[in-house]
């Protein structure tokens, strides 16, 4: 494993080894396009009409759907990123923070959302604190599942991760082990540790009734905690230009406060540099200070 490319989360952020995805898909958008069609052919019964390519990358590709859009056909090269996606789906499906799911298929490994065109300044300051509170909802949903839900994901809960095996990734076990301590404290030994959402300003968008929706969930990850997440805020905030690392945290703070969450100033401090410490991460970007 490499090191990714400076970001956010540089020097915890490994990159794949090349060659790592057997059968990556078409990067050209037209011959991608053709594939879209075929696929609405044989596995969507309703085609939409008009198909157009958003992104064509070797991993994901994204199709805009009708004219106007109003759908889009979204396409996984990678069998756990597709199911990442539809688990993310699943696990947030009540809490209106991503693209309505109409349907998804295993067989061709695409779903069928929403499709979003307006976009999300987030230079405004009211703009960028809904983010932070949709971020905090991702974080704290686990705590509002149906029992059912709740049982499904019992293996991934903070209380069972303090006494486990780190994952191969973490560089100093200790640090985790006194990370997911915190995260324990802060929401209960039953809370699942959501995180990694992939948060660039270009994947926040408004819902139809004015809802802020992220569009991409494929990430997010059970066992990673939300740290990175505000971490990248940080650096989002700070990219933007409109609110400081140390309001961002602040922010955070209050929302998953009163989403249930027993973080303080302290407690939140001592998470991040945990985090930092037991994956490598270069810089906190501010947000511990």
């Amino acid at each position: 494993m490499t090191t990714a490319h400076a970001g956010p989360l540089d020097g915890a952020a490994k990159a794949r080894p090349q060659g790592w995805l057997p059968n990556p898909l078409a990067t050209d958008p037209a011959t991608a396009e053709r594939q879209a069609h075929v696929i609405l052919a044989r596995r969507y019964s309703s085609p939409p009409g008009p198909v157009r390519c958003l992104t064509a990358r070797y991993r994901t590709a994204a199709f805009a759907l009708g004219d106007p859009p109003d759908r889009v056909l979204k396409r996984h090269a990678d069998q756990a990123g597709y199911f990442g996606e539809v688990l993310a789906y699943e696990l947030l499906a009540d809490e209106c923070v991503l693209p309505h799911l109409y349907r998804a298929c295993d067989t061709s490994q695409t779903l069928l959302v929403d499709y979003l065109d307006q976009a999300v300044a987030l230079a405004a300051t009211d703009a960028f604190c809904e983010l932070v509170r949709a971020v905090a909802v991702i974080h704290t949903s686990s705590a509002r599942w149906h029992p059912t839900m709740t049982e499904a994901m019992a293996r991934w809960q903070a209380g069972k991760a303090v006494n486990a095996p780190p994952p191969g990734w973490i560089t100093r076990p200790d640090d985790w082990h006194r990370l997911l301590q915190l995260v324990t404290d802060a929401h209960g030994p039953e809370h699942v540790p959501l995180g990694h959402l992939d948060l660039k300003p270009d994947h926040v968008r408004r819902r139809g009734k004015g809802h802020l929706a992220l569009v991409d969930a494929e990430t997010l990850r059970p066992d990673i905690t939300g740290l990175p997440d505000l971490i990248t805020l940080a650096y989002i905030a700070r990219g933007q230009g409109c609110r400081s690392p140390r309001w961002v945290r602040q922010a955070y703070l209050h929302h998953v406060r009163d989403l249930g969450a027993q973080w303080n100033d302290q407690s939140l401090t001592r998470a991040l540099t945990a985090f930092a410490a037991a994956t490598g991460l270069h810089s906190l970007h501010g947000v511990h200070e």
